[in-house]
């Protein structure tokens, strides 16, 4: 100590506000650490705003709840993983392990530590179990009756996998009618995002934010001479008429503007040929909702004619892609479209 100059200290100290003991840490001493980075967080959003609208405290609400972002696409939403039900599936691969005992060194010390010859199922942690353990046996606890009706059982050759457990913790849906229209592979992935928004009705539309008492105006952004709900901005609108009259042309098919889905769901031809016809639509969405922000932000549009030869560039490009990476598509509405 007297060589190196170090000062001898004692326990507990803090080290990033946290309080280094050698007992365990409750949720009251992690407080000072965890309000210190809430405020820097809200210090980062407020130099964005202007200093009148630092006093206003802001609640932005998602477009589409996150269960719903979770679903399948077949269900209607966007396919990704609820990250909360796949770490619980993920445990519950050890607790598989713990049922199956399979001769794996883990399994092997916890029935030395914990379960020392006791029943895994009838099992109950003690208080002085760590954090770990018992969060353990309560993932066994949710899938208990998944074992009782015997969905996973090794006589019966269905062996519990991290996919299967998923599967069986989350909610099902009903598959959805307009799944097909919106994801498929002659889409631009971007144009098949706004179109599953659009299809859930949750686009910020003036008439929407008008209704939430944000706006005091919901007259359309670009034609000015109406109110600027879903069906208005892409269908009634004298622009977007234009728009998808010209794209019509294109694909010499007479594109109605009303009852739109029910028009999709009676188109005939081949799979690959509704594909197509699906992505120019989802295309036309896109497109449009596009130049409604940028007459919202910059006050003008594209003309027409100009967004719909855009709008073909882009999808003649989609479909040269999907027809060189070996998807289907060589004749049909895809090579006639791609001559024109």
């Amino acid at each position: 100590m007297q060589v190196s100059g170090l000062v001898e200290g004692t326990l507990p100290f803090r080290y990033l506000g946290v309080p280094i003991k050698t007992t365990r840490l409750n949720a009251n001493d992690y407080k000072p650490l965890i309000d210190k980075v809430i405020n820097r967080i809200r210090g980062l959003g407020t130099r964005k705003l202007s200093y009148a609208g630092r006093g206003v405290e802001f609640r932005r609400s998602p477009l589409v709840s996150w269960d719903k972002v979770c679903r399948p696409k077949q269900e209607g939403g966007l396919g990704l993983k609820n990250d909360i039900l796949w770490k619980k599936a993920s445990v519950g691969k050890l607790v598989w392990w713990l049922a199956t005992k399979p001769d794996h060194l883990w399994v092997r010390w916890v029935n030395h530590t914990y379960l020392r010859g006791q029943n895994w199922h009838s099992y109950s942690p003690n208080t002085a179990s760590s954090w770990c353990w018992r969060k353990i046996c309560q993932t066994r606890d949710i899938f208990s009756v998944a074992y009782q009706q015997q969905i996973w059982s090794i006589q019966n050759g269905q062996e519990y996998t991290v996919a299967k457990g998923y599967e069986w913790l989350r909610d099902k849906g009903q598959k959805v009618q307009w799944y097909g229209h919106i994801w498929n592979k002659w889409s631009i992935p971007k144009h098949s995002f706004i179109s599953w928004i659009y299809q859930q009705g949750n686009m910020n539309t003036n008439a929407k934010l008008y209704n939430l008492g944000i706006k005091e105006d919901n007259t359309c952004y670009i034609c000015g001479s109406g109110i600027e709900d879903l069906d208005h901005l892409f269908f009634d609108c004298r622009y977007s008429r234009e728009v998808i009259i010209l794209v019509g042309e294109w694909l010499r098919m007479d594109i109605p503007i009303v009852g739109l889905l029910a028009w999709r769901l009676a188109r005939g031809g081949t799979r690959d040929d509704k594909g197509i016809i699906n992505a120019v639509i989802n295309a036309c969405i896109y497109n449009i909702w596009q130049q409604r922000n940028n007459c919202r932000m910059n006050a003008y549009v594209i003309r027409p004619s100009s967004l719909a030869r855009q709008l073909i560039v882009d999808l003649k490009s989609r479909f040269l892609y999907a027809k060189e990476n070996g998807n289907r598509g060589n004749g049909g509405l895809v090579r006639v479209l791609l001559e024109r």
